[in-house]
């Protein structure tokens, strides 16, 4: 609560001891404590409050209660708050409508009530408290109603009272305290006994006072008793014969006013329903205008020409805030009046002062007095004569008035004339307060509240000592004691008389009305009764006060007897009457609606012959109103009431039948509120959410705390079958796979020695005990060009005869990665446990492959180096010396290394031994002056002294590369200089031979990369299979046993590189930056109402047409009089073809659609409007969707290819030739869809706001994250960059076994396991070859130093510790996707229907839920009220006009025209009872046709990345996009709406586009989405005036103010759905997706095309590469379910500031781009 909100009373107060009475009585039984104003009241109620706090400090579970204090206004429950808060030591909430505590969920009030133990706040929001079961009467300990006497007839406090009687029995019920000083509501004086018996009987208890007249003494000095006065003026005033102008000016102002059709306008409600909808808009103006004639005639000229000026302000905000042209012009017609009225007042005024002088002589005392009514001249004559030169510290004075403005214009007036009265100028300081229009938080609200409280502050304080006010600070606001109240328009109430007056506590305190002397009598006759029932009131109390005996039972049961008794639920939540109508519109707004929509319930008062049809003749004489909700709700049947005596009664009734059936429908929900998301949430949870629970995930949650994992899972890696315990046994047989690598790149000098030594007849295969699949033919990159890599599909059979050949090869395998491809960790061991990738590599002779069972080996190569790779070392020339000289042979094809060069790592292929040169041979190329002896002397005799043999020969090498990943080719520019120098001549004697084949050490290069994709091949061939067996497909032939994986395919579309060692990194390509076009500062609009043929296109220039002789005759020349003749004899244009074109004109309808091709820019100036579709046929052959194709039978199946499921298991992280997420493209949309059409079968009466959410939760990463987890596949996922030499373990090799085991056995341990801690080990021949594992002495040790690790654990090293201990790191997002990748994978080759049975896989949908095979889901029928189509044609085609021109437009006939009429209905029509509106089929729709053309983009466009895939996309299927289609075609013509905004939005966007050639072009793009904008926010002054330049049709820029969300929306999202709507209704009427796709390519055929070739960028990324923008987007801010984003960018050198707002981050950012190019665009123009 805001400090400044409210005025801390004393914190302590002495109890009086008539107050310590009250309070003990109240400890024994229900009271109403009736006091005087000033008496303490509140205090009693705190003191009882104190009474019944026992059990405040347990929770409601525990026993604990709570207590509730109810006030009738927001104002009186800030300050009960205050009160209970300074009081006591209680912890106090405070809740009114302002805080949206209508929308607070069940969680959030159980948070407040078990935090808080004093609830305080306004009667309903206390109501709806007990009403929707948050708290029971039975954990209330005692109730407060203040100002109780507000409880009659339906008021909240009665009706809280009335649940008193529906407690379960045993129930022990809270104690009641009522506080009141007015025990009489309004004027019901004549009966009052009767009053106080009723009073008395609601509350359950007495009214309790002083209980002796000493005691009354006691009271009154602390209460008030002011004298009594009549101020008198005279009846007689001067007639002004202005007075009668003005009002014959404003009643020719409401005469034109009702002429003016301003459509229907949306109601708007409080946050709680309780407030009334805003007036009718022209009401509004009359009723404003009326207050005026009140101010002018009761108080004078003077007044009205302050209030003039108020009632100024009132239209200009109005005017800035109007919805629609016609409002805004209604509104400056009123402000010109309002004007020209002031100008009159003021004239008046000036009537005794000479011109030359300023208005400021206009205020003067005199002027004042003799322009005011005879009532204000006696008040000013009474101000003046009691304070004059009086101290103002002595005065505190009252005004009270009956109106809010003449509040504002009595302080105007008063400020002026206490400034012109001497004697009063220092005395009096004057402020006002009134009370508030409404409780809706916004910032008018906020703003005077703020204001309010300020004046109350400044006359607590003695800064202000008269205060004018109306009725605000009759009842309950805390004030000082005031010397002087003053009663300035008449009393009217009982009310009034005793608040006002009790205003007036002060020691001989002055309470005066004013009345005039013709009027005395009737007003002392009206004070005169209102102190008789001040006597009857203390009549009845007197004596009795606290004996009587409380009301009875059955007296309080007759008394709530009630004609509309309440309806119980089995939960005991009761429905109550009285509630009904708020809760029928609170239920109607939660239905889904566009900007220009507005839900709510027509009603219909029955005539007489209606009344009798319905219910008999005995309905004759009563009253019957009938409710239709709106189209989207469930409760499709008309509702009548029952038979009433009145109309409110029978409107109530209707709305308590209607609640009644809403709950049997399930859309209110047990507590009798609408239901919410989270309640159909909570219904599904167990049939679509069931497995989230495994996860310890709630579907119904709304906020979830990310773990520090954030948004990844860790999960095993999981080994392919075929790699499990394969280790090579003696005596098995065991199968050598051979890897076989083809060069795909020319041979040349450049390349022949790596394309020779892949093409030699040795190389490597996998020896191990499983036979493998066949494998798809792997391209592999490397720098010379493509190399195709295939394992053998026969193996070669081996059968190991001695443990020594299996020890040999284990320790040539180790050779292998260790020393020659360096792929080793100091902790790595020899795996003998024969468990995951446990095969070896061994080396091939196929020339002796002859000899016998094993001898495929080549034993000698492994005899030959399973010791290990010879090292490297520097040899001194005496070594040398003793050496015998390098032997050519030693060297032919072998690799060596400079071992005195300083990069001894490279390794070098000797390509040729030059057996005719020495050293002493000239060195060829630039370096020709010299030999090779000098020159390696030159730069080495430091190190190598000399050249020892000097005869020797030289040998060419060339070096081998470093890199290890050959994915994706090296993109590198290699010159004939470079490939040249790649030619290197060396020394052999100055060389180290490893005398390793240099043809098998270039292959081993190839192996990582090659074993890597061979894990994923398996994984893929695995999932191949499973889906084909699930599906029944792999009976199919093409997926029988004589399947042949097809080449891995290179995706055309990414476009990868590497970095400098070698290794695959991703590489964004920049794309050119495209430059914005400019928006053009002003254009020409002419309105479709106004539209002339003059207004069409001429088949002239108009430079070419003469001078207007009849305007121009004086000034006419004779050349163009002569110019003239021949002009209009035909001379330069023929007239006929003018006539004709006329004629043509007239001849077409508007749902005519010209020829041409939109997006043809060659077009000419004089060609027709391009449109689509010609008027016949439509010629152009739509293309065939491969998809659709393959849905129809299995004959058009082609086999999903081994190499599509490995790219559907291959993150774009791994930076591959290929990855899932162009099929995760098509999968989405496919699972998009196929959610829509089963949650359209399941729940199909369920409005499409909740299918919507329920469907994102269905398709949301978190659900699809559930269904993987419950599959091994994401254990099969690659995501991550291949990089060898640090993330990768070779096969057979391992951690330490009882190092492994610690994250089995002791995770608690492991977790201190760092890399250091591994990289630190030095094993020793033995832990790596034959023990697997460390010695106990050194596992000790080990474990020793990880214990050390108190302040890390192996989570922070995640990255570099899970390859090793088989775990991966996977995104969320990439687990989801990949989901996604495999529906693409199944939808592309086997079809629509194929795809829905995987869904079952999956677990995300259940046949068992539609009651048919999932694969039938296409054909099912839509079981709601709202989609089935089964009326009567007749009735249909009545509300369809000319619809055969939109069916020529769409390319199809209805078989069934009620899908169309739904297809074209909007929520605002209430004439459409047949079917619903078309929001039902737009869910249905948009889901077709984001597939179907997410299908196409897919099929056409290989080369496109997934980026532009998703951007072409997206610019199909926008609103925006589908808002053009819709004009372009004319279906806008043809729906059904009642709503003006929305006409009026969709016509500026009709011309708009017209334009633009109905193309859909930058400027469009950007226009703004309903999506785009923020209720509760304005756009700039720049916005508005770029929306006035581009869609109004108005001259005048829209106003700035605090705007509707419609107002701010050039794509009224309607137009989208209509389409989408369409495409549904086609879908639903022929069942036949292939006919829709049809229907949707003829549709969007430009924009396939046109975009296809120019990908629109999208907005945001079209802002980041502007050239000068330079935005910075801030974080997302979250307000009642709307998100802001903020961006800052730099437009014409300034920074610039806008705002977007969404339903999620990504709309919120790409909206505040889209205001960003916007002022880009203008800027540029």
């Amino acid at each position: 609560m805001p400090a400044n909100a409210m005025t801390t009373p004393p914190k302590e107060m002495q109890v009086r001891s008539y107050q310590s009475r009250l309070v003990d009585y109240l400890t024994e039984r229900n009271g109403i404590v009736y006091l005087p104003t000033g008496a303490g009241k509140t205090f009693v109620a705190i003191l009882t409050l104190k009474r019944f706090s026992l059990d405040f400090d347990k929770t409601i579970e525990d026993g604990g209660k709570r207590a509730i204090f109810m006030c009738n206004t927001v104002e009186l429950a800030r300050q009960q708050a205050l009160a209970c808060r300074s009081l006591t030591n209680f912890k106090v909430g405070f809740y009114v409508g302002d805080q949206g505590v209508d929308e607070w969920s069940r969680s959030k009030w159980d948070v407040e009530i078990r935090e808080k133990q004093v609830l305080v706040g306004t009667a309903q929001v206390m109501l709806d408290l007990m009403l929707h079961a948050h708290l029971s009467l039975g954990s209330v300990s005692i109730v407060i109603i203040d100002e109780c006497h507000h409880g009659t007839g339906r008021h909240p406090f009665r009706e809280f009272m009335r649940l008193f009687l529906h407690v379960r029995p045993n129930v022990q019920l809270p104690r009641v305290v009522g506080l009141t000083g007015v025990l009489i509501k309004g004027n019901e004086i004549n009966n009052v006994k009767k009053m106080l018996k009723n009073l008395e009987t609601t509350y359950h208890g007495n009214i309790i006072t002083v209980s002796d007249m000493k005691e009354m003494e006691n009271v009154m000095l602390y209460s008030t008793k002011p004298k009594e006065f009549f101020l008198l003026y005279g009846y007689g005033t001067h007639k002004f014969e202005l007075i009668d102008t003005i009002k014959y000016y404003i009643e020719a102002f409401h005469k034109k006013l009702d002429n003016y059709d301003i459509g229907k306008q949306p109601v708007r409600f409080s946050n709680g329903l309780q407030q009334q909808r805003e007036p009718n808009k022209k009401n509004f103006a009359k009723s404003l205008l009326n207050d005026f004639i009140y101010q002018l005639e009761e108080y004078g000229i003077y007044v009205a020409s302050i209030a003039v000026v108020a009632l100024l302000v009132e239209f200009e905000i109005k005017k800035r805030q109007a919805e629609t042209l016609v409002l805004r012009s209604i509104y400056r017609m009123a402000i010109s009046l309002c004007d020209n009225i002031r100008h009159f007042l003021v004239s008046k005024l000036r009537e005794d002062i000479d011109d030359d002088m300023s208005d400021d002589n206009v205020d003067t005392e005199e002027n004042i007095y003799n322009f005011s009514t005879p009532r204000v001249q006696r008040f000013l004559h009474y101000l003046k004569q009691t304070f004059s030169n009086k101290n103002p510290k002595d005065i505190c004075c009252l005004v009270f008035v009956e109106r809010r403005y003449t509040c504002k214009s009595i302080y105007g007036m008063l400020l002026k004339y206490i400034a012109s009265v001497p004697e009063l100028k220092n005395v009096l300081v004057p402020q006002f307060m009134v009370g508030r229009n409404g409780i809706n938080q916004n910032f008018d609200t906020v703003l005077e509240r703020k204001w309010q409280n300020s004046a109350i502050q400044q006359f607590r304080d003695g800064e202000a000592n008269l205060m004018i006010c109306s009725s605000v600070l009759e009842e309950g606001i805390d004030v000082q004691a005031c010397n002087y109240v003053i009663i300035l328009d008449p009393l009217k109430t009982f009310n009034s008389y005793v608040q006002t007056k009790g205003r007036a506590r002060s020691k001989d305190a002055v309470f005066l009305i004013l009345a005039s002397e013709s009027e005395k009598p009737k007003t002392a006759k009206r004070i005169m009764d209102y102190q008789n029932a001040h006597r009857d009131i203390a009549n009845y109390l007197q004596d009795r006060v606290l004996e009587r005996a409380e009301p009875k039972m059955d007296e309080i049961n007759e008394h709530f007897r009630d004609i509309i008794p309440p309806y119980i639920n089995e939960t005991g939540s009761l429905l109550l009457a009285s509630s009904a109508l708020a809760l029928l519109h609170r239920y109607c707004q939660t239905l889904p609606s566009d900007a220009f929509g507005f839900n709510m319930p027509w009603y219909k008062l029955l005539n007489p012959d209606e009344r009798v049809q319905h219910f008999g003749k005995s309905a004759e004489t009563k009253q019957v109103v009938s409710i239709n909700l709106p189209l989207s709700t469930k409760l499709r049947s008309t509702i009548y009431s029952d038979l009433m005596n009145c109309n409110k009664s029978a409107k109530i009734s209707a709305a308590f039948n209607v609640c009644k059936e809403l709950y049997k429908l399930g859309e209110l929900n047990q507590k009798f509120l609408p239901t919410t998301l989270t309640d159909r949430l909570k219904d599904v949870s167990d049939i679509h959410f069931k497995h989230w629970k495994k996860y310890g995930d709630d579907v119904t949650k709304t906020n979830r705390k990310e773990d520090k994992s954030g948004n990844t899972s860790k999960y095993p890696v999981n080994c392919p079958t075929q790699l499990y315990d394969t280790r090579p046994r003696v005596g098995e047989t065991c199968y050598a796979y051979e890897i076989l690598l083809k060069p795909h790149f020319e041979r040349n000098e450049y390349t022949a020695h790596m394309h020779d030594a892949l093409q030699t007849g040795r190389g490597y295969a996998l020896l191990l005990r499983k036979r493998l699949p066949p494998l798809a033919e792997m391209p592999l990159f490397s720098s010379h060009g493509k190399i195709h890599v295939s394992v053998a599909e026969q193996p070669h059979e081996v059968i190991l005869k001695t443990e020594e050949q299996l020890d040999h090869l284990h320790q040539f395998h180790i050779m292998l990665f260790r020393d020659i491809l360096k792929i080793w960790q100091s902790y790595f061991v020899l795996d003998k446990r024969s468990k995951e990738n446990s095969y070896l590599v061994v080396p091939l002779d196929i020339k002796s492959s002859g000899k016998g069972e094993g001898n495929i080996i080549d034993w000698n190569l492994v005899t030959q180096f399973y010791r290990g790779l010879p090292q490297s070392r520097t040899l001194s020339p005496d070594q040398r010396r003793r050496q015998e000289p390098p032997c050519p042979d030693d060297f032919e094809g072998k690799i060596v290394t400079q071992w005195y060069a300083s990069y001894q790592d490279k390794r070098m292929l000797v390509t040729k031994v030059h057996r005719d040169k020495t050293p002493f041979s000239m060195m060829e190329s630039n370096q020709s002056e010299n030999n090779y002896y000098d020159y390696t002397m030159s730069k080495y005799k430091n190190v190598i002294g000399d050249v020892v043999h000097q005869n020797q020969c030289l040998i060419e090498v060339r070096e081998l590369t470093q890199q290890l990943n050959f994915y994706i080719a090296h993109r590198v520019k290699t010159s004939g200089q470079s490939k040249a120098r790649a030619r290197i001549i060396l020394i052999p004697e100055l060389c180290f031979n490893f005398q390793f084949p240099g043809d098998l050490w270039a292959k081993l290069l190839f192996l990582p990369s090659i074993l890597n994709r061979l894990h994923y091949l398996l994984h893929a061939e695995a999932l191949r299979q499973r889906m084909n067996t699930y599906l029944g497909l792999h009976v199919l032939p093409q997926n029988g046993p004589n399947y042949r994986p097809k080449v891995l395919d290179v995706d055309l579309s990414l476009r990868r590189n590497v970095d400098s060692t070698g290794n695959a990194v991703s590489m964004e390509v920049e794309e050119p930056r495209s430059m914005l076009d400019p928006l053009p500062t002003k254009q020409l609009e002419v309105s479709m109402d106004r539209l002339q043929i003059s207004d069409l296109e001429a088949p002239w220039q108009s430079y070419m047409e003469p001078v207007d002789l009849s305007r121009n005759m004086m000034l006419t020349h004779p050349v163009e009089l002569a110019y003239y003749c021949q002009f209009t004899s035909g001379q330069i244009v023929k007239f006929d073809k003018i006539e004709e074109e006329d004629k043509e004109f007239w001849m077409e309808t508007q749902f005519k659609m010209s020829k041409g091709n939109i997006y043809d820019y060659n077009t000419t100036a004089n060609e027709s409007l391009p449109a689509l579709l010609p008027n016949s046929n439509p010629i152009t052959p739509v293309e065939q969707l491969s998809v659709l194709q393959k849905t129809i039978s299995n004959e058009h199946i082609t086999p999903a290819e081994q190499s599509e499921f490995l790219t559907a298991i291959t993150s774009s992280g791994c930076s591959d030739v290929f990855d899932m997420e162009r099929l995760e493209l098509l999968g989405d949309s496919f699972l998009k869809m196929s959610a829509t059409l089963y949650l359209s079968s399941i729940h199909s009466n369920w409005n499409e706001g909740v299918l919507t959410q329920i469907k994102s939760t269905l398709v949301s990463n978190r659900n699809l994250l559930y269904c993987m987890n419950e599959t091994d596949i994401p254990s099969r996922i690659n995501s991550t960059l291949f990089t060898p030499k640090y993330t990768w373990k070779p096969p057979g090799l391992s951690l330490p076994h009882n190092i492994l085991n610690l994250w089995q056995e002791q995770p608690e341990v492991a977790k201190f396991v760092l890399p250091r801690n591994l990289c630190a080990l030095q094993l020793t021949e033995e832990e790596i070859f034959s023990l697997g594992k460390l010695t106990p002495a050194n596992f000790e040790k080990f474990l020793e130093s990880c214990q050390a690790n108190t302040n890390y654990t192996s989570t922070d090293y995640e990255s570099e510790m899970n390859f090793c201990i088989g775990k991966s790191k996977l995104s969320n997002k990439v687990v989801a996707d990949t989901l996604e990748a495999l529906l693409g994978v199944i939808v592309k080759n086997y079809g629509v229907q194929h795809g829905f049975r995987i869904l079952e896989y999956f677990g995300i949908c259940k046949q068992v839920d539609i009651g048919k095979p999932l694969s039938q889901l296409l054909d099912l029928q839509l079981g709601s009220t709202r989609t089935r189509a089964d009326r009567d044609p007749r009735e249909i085609d009545g509300l369809l006009i000319n619809y055969h021109y939109l069916e020529r437009n769409l390319g199809y006939t209805f078989k069934d025209r009620a899908y169309l009429l739904q297809a074209l209905t909007h929520p605002s029509n209430p004439t459409n009872r047949l079917t619903g509106c078309y929001q039902e089929l737009e869910f249905i729709g948009d889901a077709i046709l984001d597939f179907l053309i997410s299908a196409y983009i897919f099929e056409r466009n290989i080369r496109m990345n997934p980026g532009q895939l998703t951007d072409l996309r997206s610019a199909l299927v926008n609103n925006t996009t589908l808002a053009c289609i819709c004009v372009r075609h004319r279906f806008h013509l043809f729906i059904l709406a009642e709503n003006t905004l929305l006409t009026e939005s969709i016509n500026s966007f009709v011309d708009f586009q017209e334009k633009h050639m109905h193309r859909v072009t930058h400027h469009v793009r950007i226009l703004l989405e309903e999506n785009d904008i923020q209720c509760h926010n304005p756009l700039d002054e720049e916005d508005e005036l770029e929306m006035a330049d581009n869609l109004s049709t108005n001259d005048e820029p829209l106003a700035k103010g605090n705007l509707n969300m419609s107002e701010n929306v050039d794509v009224p999202k309607a137009l989208g759905d209509v389409v989408e709507a369409l495409i549904a209704a086609v879908y639903l009427d022929c069942k036949d997706l292939q006919k829709t796709w049809e229907v949707v390519y003829r549709l969007f055929e430009p924009e396939l095309i046109e975009f296809s070739r120019n990908v629109p960028i999208n907005p945001l990324r079209q802002l980041n590469e502007h050239r000068l923008a330079k935005p910075i987007f801030s974080p997302a801010i979250m307000d009642e379910g709307k998100v802001m984003v903020s961006c800052l960018f730099t437009c014409n050198e300034k920074t610039i500031k806008v705002y977007g707002f969404g339903t999620n981050n990504s709309q919120a950012k790409l909206a505040a781009a889209k205001h960003a190019l916007r002022k880009l665009a203008k800027s540029e123009a």
